[in-house]
């Protein structure tokens, strides 16, 4: 209903994300790109990541060149060079206007090219989502100096990493926060 209401509302270009996860979803892929198609939406799928203290990750974790090789059999998919300023490769589907994309932190690490932060609610930027290191903004953010401000976000691109380790937390995750605490 949601979806429909969007649509209704003038809103184009929505996108769903699906974290794959063995056993859990990987029987719903396909399913789930038809009704991206049939309601006109993109759709990304993302290699599950080690947030969260849930230990025992390789046994769900699907890369995303196995769910494309699930999908193949269903879609004719053809890769893109489309970049929507995000860490996702698309592929498209002849005679549809939907994006099929795949996040893949651990696949093809994209470190390299990542522009992201996140903002918790509580006001503590994240310059990656695979480190716990932090910068709170909250007391700056109080404090009502835009200059200030620009400068802590400035500041804080100075511990985003390189790169980061997810396949080697898979069974033992060193970012104990889960996804619902940072932000999607």
């Amino acid at each position: 209903d949601g979806i429909t209401a969007a649509r209704a509302a003038g809103f184009r270009r929505t996108k769903l994300n699906t974290v794959m996860m063995r056993g859990i979803n990987d029987d719903e892929f396909g399913d789930l790109v038809q009704f991206a198609l049939d309601h006109e939406l993109d759709i990304s799928f993302i290699e599950e990541m080690p947030l969260g203290n849930i230990e025992g990750r390789n046994t769900t974790y699907i890369a995303s060149e196995e769910a494309r090789e699930t999908l193949g059999r269903r879609f004719e998919l053809h890769p893109t060079n489309e970049d929507s300023g995000g860490p996702a490769r698309y592929w498209r589907i002849p005679g549809h206007d939907s994006r099929i994309g795949f996040i893949s932190p651990h696949s093809h690490n994209f470190c390299d090219t990542c522009n992201r932060v996140r903002m918790t609610a509580k006001g503590e930027l994240y310059p990656c989502l695979g480190q716990n290191d932090a910068v709170n903004l909250l007391e700056v953010l109080r404090h009502g100096d835009d200059d200030a401000v620009r400068q802590a976000i400035v500041d804080s691109m100075g511990i985003k990493p390189f790169g980061h380790d997810f396949s080697e937390q898979m069974d033992k995750p060193q970012v104990v926060r889960f996804m619902s605490m940072t932000g999607g």
